[in-house]
């Protein structure tokens, strides 16, 4: 499949578009681009329509649900309650909005699918699993946990989405971690796993980890990160092990990290959605630290910092250009 036309990455695109032909300043110069982009090619259509129809039916949703709670029509001060999303979700559901519930836009609230998981966090929540004597698990923002095995104390889990650091404390049967397509096995270790895109990433803090993914294995020692997905695995690196282990602290550092990498961080931890329009500002390496917790902070430095320019849509939306 040609990288250009993957279903996922255009999708993210016509939700793009879609907002921006919806902002207030749009010009009629932003809806020839988008008419141009639509027509790369049919995939590039289908994911429009696809998109500009989800949108459509969930209008008269957002506005039902906008009535029982005002707060959908302002960006959140804070993290939303769980009442909040379930009566959007049941708004959702009431209207026959199967799809949409299944694959929210943007990811504005969470997919019925998470609710499916036997573990999961939502934004900006943290939580840790003592699941048996040998297996420990502290959970990031956004991720979810099966269970693998046949009895609840088997040490063995999947990690469907997101990031979770595992400990191992040795004894019995190595520790087994399943992400994507591949698998990670260990028995006296503590290491870092991130699902949150195509890739995965495992990081070893203590101990080694081997790592399988369609036959080929990679031993990973202390330090050392490796990277896989369908295609294949790649080669271990050397990496810094305090910035991976820095999200259990309740704080992230950036040091020359494209800003649109802050931004799909700053997503991970803040409700909403935060949308950037502008390439060049994408591309510029970024430095700065902020607590996970004050993630809205993170975007007015961004703009005294950087020059970016926020503008703030319903539903938790910011548009940075």
């Amino acid at each position: 499949m040609n990288p250009s036309e993957d279903p996922d990455r255009l999708r993210r695109e016509a939700e793009q578009w879609w907002l921006r032909l919806r902002d207030r300043d749009a010009t009629r110069g932003d809806a020839e681009a988008m008419k141009q982009w639509r027509a790369r090619s049919p995939a590039h259509a289908r994911a429009w329509n696809e998109v500009a129809r989800l949108w459509q039916d969930m209008e008269p949703v957002l506005r039902q649900a906008a009535r029982r709670d005002p707060r959908l029509t302002h960006p959140p001060a804070t993290r939303p309650s769980r009442p909040a999303r379930r009566a959007f979700l049941g708004a959702a559901a009431a209207t026959g909005a199967a799809a949409v519930a299944l694959w929210p836009p943007l990811s504005l609230w969470p997919s019925l699918l998470d609710f499916t998981a036997d573990f999961r966090t939502g934004t900006a929540e943290q939580r840790e699993l003592a699941l048996s004597d040998q297996l420990r698990v502290q959970m990031n923002t956004q991720t979810r946990i099966n269970q693998r095995g046949a009895q609840a104390g088997n040490a063995a889990i999947e990690l469907v989405a997101g990031e979770a650091q595992v400990e191992a404390a040795g004894g019995g049967a190595p520790v087994t971690v399943y992400a994507g397509a591949g698998a990670m096995r260990a028995r006296q270790a503590r290491f870092n796993v991130r699902y949150t895109g195509p890739q995965v990433c495992v990081t070893c803090l203590q101990g080694t980890v081997q790592v399988e993914q369609a036959g080929a294995l990679q031993t990973l020692a202390q330090g050392e990160q490796v990277i896989y997905d369908d295609t294949g695995l790649r080669t271990a690196l050397a990496v810094d092990v305090e910035q991976v282990d820095a999200w259990r602290t309740g704080t992230l550092s950036f040091a020359g990290q494209t800003l649109a990498e802050v931004v799909g961080e700053i997503n991970r931890y803040r409700p909403g959605r935060v949308l950037l329009r502008n390439a060049d500002l994408a591309a510029r390496r970024v430095r700065m630290r902020f607590e996970i917790t004050q993630a809205d902070l993170a975007l007015h430095m961004l703009r005294d910092l950087y020059g970016a320019q926020l503008t703030r849509l319903p539903g938790g939306i910011v548009l940075l250009s």
